[in-house]
């Protein structure tokens, strides 16, 4: 019986968290945008628009934007908001396994073609790709630590700016000529829906400081082999291997700050 009554606590709990913060509208406002772009003459407009304004800004910048939506990349920055915020490090992980899995297949079953393998003239900012190109899998990993953090904050001005960090990292796949403004979309929403999945399958946890730690870094390990594992990209823009390499550095800082906090925090009580 007390299991139950928890049970259905959590689930008005996660209900009211979920509600309580326009998730809804953002969904709505996604699908009404995917809908615009499912018309072809549409889409290619937007294309050739958004596209046209990356050919006018400098590329290392338009390619550090689009970097932040890069599994590597994102997931350090991700960590470093962690280490503030250590009870949303199980359902950062469920969110981001959701979204491993369910953008491949969506990929591999459309296997739509990218802007360069149909358009002759288009702004290509990085290395050029032919296949596979909804959803924007960019868009999606911005969309999910974006909504992620949507979820839990209490600020609109940071709910805001989270979502239209995340629109403008969309935009910016655009711009390097890599997806349609419908791949993009459709990224957004998938990255919101796994966001929402995580946030019905994982619960906020209370960590113990040894077991905080020991995830901090399990996690840095990993999104490290994972940015060693890509090998050497001669396509990168030095600005943004530069960057990348700086949010690692932040991070690793800032796990060695809790460890120190922790360590002191312990010899104190002892």
């Amino acid at each position: 019986m007390n299991n139950r009554i928890s049970s259905r606590g959590t689930w008005s709990l996660q209900s009211r968290e979920m509600t309580g913060y326009g998730f809804q509208f953002l969904l709505l406002a996604l699908f009404v945008v995917h809908v615009l772009t499912l018309n072809d003459a549409t889409n290619l407009s937007l294309f050739q628009s958004i596209n046209a304004m990356g050919a006018r800004l400098p590329a290392w910048l338009v390619s550090a934007i689009t970097d932040l939506g890069n599994g590597t990349t994102l997931g350090v920055i991700v960590l470093c908001y962690l280490v503030k915020r250590p009870e949303l490090t199980l359902r950062v992980v469920v969110a981001a396994i959701l979204s491993l899995l369910m953008v491949p297949l969506i990929k591999d079953y459309f296997a739509a073609p990218r802007p360069a393998a149909i358009l002759e003239y288009l702004n290509i900012i990085g290395e050029t790709r032919h296949a596979n190109s909804f959803p924007s899998g960019h868009t999606a990993t911005a969309f999910l630590f974006a909504v992620t953090i949507f979820l839990v904050s209490k600020c609109n001005k940071v709910k805001l700016g989270l979502i239209a960090v995340a629109a403008i990292v969309g935009a910016s796949r655009i711009m390097v000529g890599a997806h349609w403004p419908a791949d993009v979309v459709m990224g957004a929403i998938v990255g919101a829906l796994c966001a929402y999945g995580a946030l019905l399958l994982a619960p906020l946890v209370k960590l113990t400081d040894t077991l905080r730690l020991r995830s901090y870094l399990v996690l840095l390990v990993v999104i490290l082999l994972c940015e060693l594992d890509k090998g050497y990209d001669a396509d990168a823009f030095w600005q943004v291997i530069m960057l990348r390499w700086i949010w690692f550095s932040v991070c690793a800082g800032l796990i060695w700050q809790s460890w120190k906090r922790t360590h002191r925090a312990a010899k104190l009580e002892g």
